[in-house]
């Protein structure tokens, strides 16, 4: 794990920064962040980050996964601060399944990484 924290790190913040420009950009509802469409953009882009980051490891590949969704996580913090230091920001019950769905994103990539390194190896 510890050898891929670079990759982990990366795709962490490059899906989380993909994923606000789908919502803050390219989605036609506003609040899409908490509707099926954008849950599941989420999922899917977070998977994609736990497959790039998990791909390249012979160990530990769920933890690779899991750790992916939590930077996003961390990283959308990060940005966010400003707002919720401003009290504009709300966090409802679907802010937190969002986040779950990055984490579950990222370990359902982990997972497909290994199962494609177990038919080719």
């Amino acid at each position: 794990m510890a050898t891929y924290w670079k990759r982990t790190v990366i795709a962490g913040i490059v899906i989380e920064l993909l994923y606000a420009v789908y919502v803050y950009f390219l989605a036609t509802a506003d609040l899409v962040g908490y509707k099926p469409e954008g849950l599941a953009v989420a999922f899917i882009l977070f998977a994609i980050g736990g497959f790039w980051a998990a791909r390249p490891a012979t160990s530990s590949r769920l933890v690779i996964g899991a750790a992916v969704g939590v930077v996003g996580i961390l990283f959308y913090y990060a940005i966010s601060t400003p707002t919720i230091l401003a009290g504009e920001i709300d966090f409802p019950l679907m802010a937190w399944v969002n986040h779950g769905l990055k984490v579950a994103g990222g370990v359902a990539g982990a997972l497909l990484a290994g199962v494609v390194a177990g038919k080719a190896g």
